[in-house]
């Protein structure tokens, strides 16, 4: 027979197994998690003010195998804020663990402080920028954005993306990710400069599915391709821009245009 408050068993506070963790990890854990326990700790006092509740922090695989670490709000035991990082991290040095941790807080603290998890941006809108941003600024490091516009780094990489070479040792992996940048995931060549492969990926960068959405909506009720679509509203923006004087859009849309014009001349011919 179940057992609940209304026999009398008081209710527990969820926040209970975390605290017992963090204590018997400090009893009698691995260097590891002890400092990174000791960290969130820190990280809280000083860059949340001591808002955030505490985490149950794990060295485990997190939902997907690709993941340096996941935040979950409430798991399926009931247990509130659970950070898990990937135990690849440790491979690599316990500053990148740390990292790590500091980024899966700020999910925290969106979720806890703000109520606002940014789904629609997979968790890195610009309220977590932003608290990215106010952090890293106390760090020296380069400011990072929401799917990376503006020409910033990514902030879903934040703050691994913006710390400086060498900060993690000889077992940075970004050193990889910069060797391996010229191939993509089917390992073929980077698509050529100019190509339509390349600036199909160009005009999707810093889009999420929401926007994909509307546009294939907006598409649809024009009757037209995706590409027709944005081309219009390039041209409608620039002859706007050219109109309102800048140069070197209005340049830009007479070459276009004249380019256009010719290529249609070669198509009828």
């Amino acid at each position: 027979m179940r057992r609940g408050a209304a026999e009398g068993v008081p209710r527990i506070d969820p926040r209970t197994p975390a605290r017992a963790l963090a204590a018997l990890v400090e009893q009698e854990g691995q260097e590891a998690p002890k400092a990174v326990y000791r960290a969130f700790e820190e990280y809280n006092r000083a860059h949340f003010d001591g808002r955030l509740g505490q985490s149950m922090l794990l060295i485990t695989q997190p939902a997907s195998p690709r993941t340096l670490g996941d935040y979950v709000p409430r798991d399926a035991h009931g247990i509130p804020s659970r950070i898990r990082i990937a135990p690849k991290c440790e491979t690599i040095c316990l500053a990148y663990v740390l990292d790590v941790v500091l980024h899966e807080m700020v999910h925290a603290w969106q979720h806890e402080v703000l109520d606002n998890l940014e789904q629609g941006y997979e968790g890195h809108g610009p309220r977590f920028a932003e608290k990215c941003n106010e952090i890293g600024a106390k760090f020296g490091l380069a400011e990072v954005a929401p799917k990376g516009r503006r020409g910033k780094a990514k902030a879903a990489h934040w703050p691994m993306c913006v710390r400086p070479e060498g900060f993690y040792g000889p077992n940075d992996p970004r050193k990889q990710c910069a060797d391996e940048e010229e191939q993509d995931a089917a390992g073929r060549a980077k698509p050529e400069a100019g190509s339509a492969i390349e600036m199909t990926s160009v005009l999707v960068e810093g889009l999420d599915r929401w926007d994909l959405a509307f546009f294939r909506v907006v598409a649809g009720a024009k009757g037209l391709p995706v590409a027709d679509v944005l081309r219009e509203l390039a041209i409608g923006e620039a002859r706007r821009m050219a109109q309102t004087g800048s140069t070197p859009v209005g340049a830009a849309l007479a070459a276009y245009g004249k380019l256009r014009a010719a290529a249609a001349g070669k198509e009828d011919t």
